[in-house]
């Protein structure tokens, strides 16, 4: 059923097509027959069941994880679906805890679909109650008028990133997308209440890409690419161009409704952001303690910062003119995706002699390409990856570089991010051995769960923890002292992440001292390091999993260490790691090593 969409979209012309019909999700049942017994082909069937439930909730999720059933659809975004939805998913959730207690921690995944059933029944309760906690108090339809224009992002550039169906098929899917924009927008429009100031400021930078994008070269189809369809072409310019002017008349309107000098940042809250930290990352620290250990590491690295400085800097040389230095040393705008290409085969040069971890290398298929317009707001750089349930295994690098039409100050701060010097480290963590690697591991997960649900503190600690274990490991780069010094640079933005990530959202901190934070310590120019502010408040409780993570993992690698002893292997521990999958670091300790470990150590 998932493919027949794909079948017909492929072997009929556009206007003899059928709607794509939406697969039909299943109710939820129990897998406990009397007595408790555990049956692991029902269990098999509850989670089938529930994924198919948490696609169709959101349509550009389910496209980009590889499930294509609804790759014409939006999600239903009105009050009412929304309030059914946190009903659903909270009613699933207690449903998984319940198999949880009678699942075993084991399980033949030729039986069951996974080798954990019970972390895997967990882990999903978790995503779907953390994403009913979210849409009950963060309320991002009611609070950021930029979320709807993520959402379209997101599902646009799902279907046209990857080829994983022939272009005519994908673009018809496109079409059904693009059509009901208009709809989508009329839909987010009265649910604005009292809009972020943040949210309103990401909304005029994502509106202006979103807009460009819909009226570009994407849409600009020749009907010889699509199987002939003379229809589909024109039908998608026009489509495409009402698209635009929806997106354009929303955003004027919000503007106009909410003025930006009005505007506040209203928190979500301690308690919110320590249930969300719980739910989609397993944190149990307070906020106050992650905000603690966030300035530990902001210490710990201004100090290694300060050595470097002081051995290999220049005469009076402060930290900042040394990273200025750095910084300073950028390449041309239009250069920069070449430049990252020829610095990412040199990252790759050294993980092939190096023992740091197994790669396959024969499945490597990455190009290195633009940001799409959703993210430029929010994002300097990014891996876009086709779904873990598509056969093909290809990803975008994406990288957001600076153009004429921007104003100086955002192109001078997006290229001082992307000075030759800092290249390396953010290929270290995009590619391999970073997020790209990490995909491949993932896409061969025992467990459908852990192939399809990302987790950041697994995600983003993992390629942030790259990003100094490398070095550790013996990675110099064209200059080791450059290396380094753009290593430490980077960990002090994650660092200071945590700070900023927690304090805007519990109150403690507004926008404009985040901004300060970000420009004093983790020494970013105004333009990015506002970029950086504004993210912590339009994505909460996500900022923090890099240095949360990246802890995690150097604390559970240091616990295997001790236990192992000389018979430590770096390798076997990072192939070990990635190896079960997305999961909350601490869960992977306890899968792949038997060991209780957190942030703080064992």
């Amino acid at each position: 059923m998932r493919r027949f969409v794909l079948v017909v979209g492929a072997a009929c012309l556009l206007s003899a097509c059928p709607k794509p019909k939406p697969a039909v999700v299943p109710p939820l049942t129990t897998t406990g027959r009397a007595g408790g017994e555990f049956v692991p082909g029902e269990y098999r069937s509850v989670i089938d069941a529930v994924l198919q439930a948490y696609f169709k909730a959101d349509p550009p999720t389910a496209t980009r994880t590889g499930e294509h059933a609804w790759d014409g659809e939006w999600p239903a975004i009105g009050a009412d679906d929304q309030v059914a939805l946190v009903a659903d998913f909270r009613a699933r959730a207690q449903a998984l805890r319940d198999i949880e207690r009678l699942a075993p921690e084991t399980c033949d995944p030729a039986a069951c679909g996974t080798d954990r059933p019970r972390l895997d029944a967990r882990l999903l309760a978790d995503r779907l109650e953390g994403r009913a906690e979210h849409v009950t108090l963060v309320r991002p339809f009611e609070r950021d008028p930029s979320m709807v224009l993520g959402v379209v992002g997101v599902g646009i550039h799902g279907i046209v990133a990857h080829p994983y169906a022939p272009k005519h098929t994908r673009y018809y899917a496109l079409l059904s997308r693009v059509e009901k924009i208009p709809k989508l927008l009329e839909t987010a429009r009265p649910r604005l209440v009292d809009p972020l100031r943040a949210g309103l400021e990401n909304m005029a930078v994502v509106s202006q890409g979103l807009a460009a994008m819909l009226r570009g070269e994407i849409f600009k189809v020749d009907a010889k690419d699509v199987e002939n369809d003379k229809e589909l072409p024109p039908r998608l310019r026009a489509a495409a161009d009402a698209a635009a002017k929806a997106i354009e008349a929303y955003t004027a309107d919000v503007a106009k409704a909410f003025p930006l000098d009005k505007a506040k940042n209203t928190p979500i809250g301690a308690p919110a952001w320590q249930k969300l930290a719980r739910l989609n990352e397993g944190v149990t620290d307070s906020p106050e303690d992650v905000k603690a250990l966030g300035e530990r590491e902001i210490l710990r690295l201004t100090r290694e910062l300060d050595v470097l400085v002081e051995k290999t800097g220049q005469p009076y040389e402060t930290r900042q003119s040394f990273i200025g230095r750095l910084q300073a040393d950028v390449p041309v705008a239009d250069k920069v995706l070449d430049e990252y290409r020829k610095t990412n085969e040199g990252v790759e040069t050294w993980i092939k002699g190096a023992r740091f971890v197994t790669v396959p290398w024969e499945r490597k298929k990455i190009e290195i390409v633009q940001s799409p317009p959703h993210l430029r707001g929010v994002s300097f750089a990014s891996l876009n990856v086709a779904g873990p349930l598509d056969a093909i295994e290809e990803a975008h690098f994406e990288v957001n570089t600076p153009d004429a039409r921007m104003p100086k100050e955002r192109q001078d701060a997006l290229l001082a991010f992307h000075a030759r010097s800092m290249m390396e480290n953010i290929s270290v963590h995009e590619a391999i051995p970073g997020h790209y690697l990490q995909g491949l591991y993932s896409r061969q997960a025992p467990s459908k769960v852990r192939r399809v649900l990302w987790n950041a503190t697994y995600g983003e600690g993992w390629a942030h923890y790259c990003e100094e274990a490398v070095l550790e490991a013996g990675y110099k780069g064209k200059d080791a002292t450059a290396a380094r010094g753009a290593m430490l640079r980077m960990a002090l933005q994650r660092a200071v992440r945590v700070v900023v990530d927690v304090g805007e959202n519990d109150g403690s901190m507004t926008e404009e001292q985040a901004q300060k934070r970000l420009e004093t310590d983790a020494m970013l120019p105004p333009h990015a390091a506002k970029i950086e502010a504004r993210r912590a408040i339009v994505w909460p409780v996500n900022m923090f999993a890099y240095t949360y993570g990246k802890l995690q993992i150097v604390a559970l690698r240091e616990a295997v260490r001790k236990r192992d002893r000389d018979a430590f292997d770096l390798v076997r521990f990072h192939d070990a790691f990635l190896g079960v999958g997305p999961a909350p670091v601490r869960e992977i300790g306890l899968v792949a090593f038997k060991l209780d470990v957190d942030a703080r150590g064992p």
